[in-house]
């Protein structure tokens, strides 16, 4: 299984502290950054073969990085959004994968609640407390039906934190739909998760994992956002890792 991070984004919403710097190069803990936490993650899973889709400040990454992942550099990070990011690495879209946003922070046990399904497409949500946080996914019959932060949080069932897990099967599925998508430079501010709902249309159950066990996750959007994770690794690393 091969994990793709997310990483081209300039972040602009944490000015000014990634103003020059990454958002995924932001420290944690101890010299510990975003990007580092979640390869630890992977690694600690099982997952070596880590591939990061780069752009604002790319040298910067792979000089953090070195040799801990591969990399592939989008040229128009400025321009569009991370549908355009991962069709340009379609070719890479092959095999069983992780596709992850490179601004998460997750707890082990729950990432692999979802590397342990057997389902083609897994999404990992959170129903706990439905948010303006991140993007919101309506559910029906135990299979995510739209996905995206059109949804209300009144209309919400959970938000779909920033990870998933595809088959071989789904990814080809996934790859054929964010082909057709970005054709003619279309869906320039889109997430990928957009391919979704139009593949769940054509009879395609969209699995989830559900945070049962309210285990800790968060996103990093905002400076609030970064102040309460650098605080929860401060108390609580040993409960993340």
């Amino acid at each position: 299984m091969k994990a793709i991070i997310l990483a081209a984004g300039k972040s602009s919403r944490l000015y000014p502290l990634t103003k020059e710097t990454p958002k995924c190069l932001l420290e944690l803990s101890d010299g510990l950054s975003i990007i580092e936490y979640q390869i630890l993650l992977l690694k600690e899973l099982g997952i070596n073969d880590i591939n990061i889709v780069t752009g604002f400040q790319a040298s910067k990454i792979k000089e953090k990085l070195e040799n801990k992942a591969t990399y592939f550099h989008y040229e128009n990070y400025e321009a569009t959004n991370n549908l355009h990011t991962l069709n340009t690495i379609s070719n890479q879209l092959n095999d069983e994968c992780i596709i992850m946003f490179s601004d998460v922070i997750i707890a082990k046990d729950l990432f692999y609640e979802c590397l342990k399904s057997n389902d083609d497409f897994n999404l990992i949500i959170d129903s706990n407390n439905v948010t303006e946080k991140t993007m919101r996914v309506v559910t029906k019959n135990n299979s995510i039906t739209d996905i995206g932060s059109h949804i209300s949080v009144a209309n919400g069932d959970a938000n779909f934190i920033g990870i998933a897990k595809y088959s071989k099967r789904a990814i080809k599925i996934i790859k054929q739909y964010v082909n057709y998508f970005c054709r003619n430079n279309n869906y320039i501010e889109d997430y990928y998760t957009i391919v979704l709902p139009e593949i769940a249309k054509n009879n395609q159950k969209i699995n989830y994992t559900l945070n049962l066990n309210n285990y800790y996750w968060d996103e990093i959007d905002y400076l609030d956002d970064y102040n309460n994770v650098k605080k929860v690794f401060g108390d609580k690393r040993d409960l993340i890792i």
